[in-house]
Order: C-alpha cells, then sequence, then structure tokens
C-alpha cells in the first residue's frame, strides 16, 4: 500500500491509498510574500511492493497516469487552480524517477492546495495563510480521524524506524522569499531561517497530547523591501 501522509508532507494526511507503489521523495514549497507558491516534486526509486503480474499492472497505471498528468498530485494542483509548469521523467524504467514542478497563483490557490479533506468530506487539514504588514503567518489545523489515531501516534521501535527510512524517504521542506522564519511549531527551521522542515517526531508528539488535534504553523517577517 502507499504510503499514507499526514507524517509525510502535512499537505498529505492519512490519504490511504489502494495503491502499493513506494518511492522516496522530496517536496519543496517556496511561498512568496503576496500568497503565491512554487511547488516542485522529485520521487525517485518508484516502485511496486507486488510481485509478478499484479506489481506489473500497478506499474503501467502509474506510468499511464503520469504521462496523462492524471495521478494524484497532478490532479490535486489543478483542483487548487494551480498550473502544472513540468511533469517530467528523470528515469522511465523500473525504478522509476520523476519530477513535478507547478505555480499556485495565490492565498486562495495555496490553502486549498494544503488544505486536505477525507472521503467523508470532513478536513483534516486546514490551511490559512495570513499577511500582516511586513508579517506572514501559515497555519496549518490538522485533525485526525480517531480510527487512525493509534497508528500515528505511536512511537515506532528503532527497527521499526530503520525498516521505515529502507523502505521510502519522503521530506518536505517549506522556504519563504524576501524574508527569514521568526517561530515555527511542528517544523524544524534551518540556520539562515529562510526555510524549514517538516518535523515528523514533533508533529506525532503534538497530535498524541492533543488526543487528534493540534495546530502547526510557521511565521516570518519580511525584509525590507
Amino acid at each position: 500500500m502507499q504510503k499514507t501522509g499526514l507524517l509525510l508532507t502535512v499537505a498529505v494526511v492519512i490519504a490511504v491509498g489502494t495503491s502499493c507503489i513506494v518511492s522516496d521523495q522530496m517536496n519543496t514549497l517556496t511561498i512568496h510574500p503576496d500568497g503565491s507558491a512554487d511547488w516542485s516534486k522529485f520521487r525517485s526509486n518508484i516502485r511496486s511492493t507486488e510481485e509478478g503480474e499484479k506489481g506489473a499492472a500497478e506499474l503501467q497505471r502509474f506510468v499511464a497516469e503520469f504521462e496523462a498528468r492524471r495521478d494524484s498530485e497532478c490532479v490535486r494542483i489543478r483542483e487548487a487552480g494551480g498550473e502544472i509548469l513540468a511533469a517530467c521523467w528523470v528515469q522511465r524504467q523500473e525504478p522509476y524517477a520523476t519530477f513535478v514542478t507547478a505555480k499556485l497563483p495565490g492565498v486562495e490557490s495555496l490553502q486549498a492546495f494544503l488544505t486536505r479533506k477525507n472521503d467523508a468530506g470532513e478536513a483534516i487539514v486546514h490551511a490559512r495563510f495570513v499577511k500582516d504588514g511586513q508579517r506572514r503567518r501559515l497555519t496549518l489545523k490538522i485533525r485526525v480521524p480517531k480510527e487512525h489515531l493509534d497508528a500515528v501516534t505511536r512511537k515506532p521501535t528503532r527497527d521499526e524506524r530503520r525498516q521505515d527510512k529502507a523502505d521510502s524517504i519522503s521530506n518536505t521542506r517549506i522556504a519563504v522569499t524576501k524574508g527569514r522564519i521568526t517561530s515555527a511549531r511542528g517544523f524544524a527551521v534551518a540556520g539562515d531561517k529562510r526555510s524549514a522542515l517538516v518535523d515528523l517526531s514533533s508533529i506525532r508528539e503534538l497530535v498524541r497530547e492533543g488526543e487528534g488535534q493540534t495546530q502547526l504553523f510557521l511565521e516570518w517577517k519580511l525584509a525590507d523591501i
């Protein structure tokens, strides 16, 4: 089964998939002062965990959907009002590798892209971007459905952590332009204060403490321009 989301990109929260496609992922969301943003996603070592004909069929579907830009990432970008700038192969044979870049034209598009709902239409991540003078703040309110809470908050063993990393690695970075991050919750801020990584262990603990609900944020101040 495809790895689920709350703790992978925060923009991908508890989305239980039917696919057995796995990969390593590097996601970068670059937010501009006006609330528009650029999105890039590099996936490598894309493969199916299924064997034989079933695995081959899954990979064929993956290839067809990606080339038609009907894969979940491209669909989500379009539904948020964004524009796909490029969706190309880095390696078009197993294990596959792809690269996608997109533009989110404004605040509404950014918020829609980061807001996620479950199959019942309930928001499990609600995003809000606020401009206040020279200050900017991105808030992500998270609500984990009860049926997933134990799986999300349970602390994995050392062997489980090692196996999880061996199976696939996923990192999400949020970068800001023309500013420096002043405070954060649920993120590990870079030394230059211009970007932050989603901090999975911190988010897991915040969700546990909040009994399934928590709020993450990044706040930054623009430089004089």
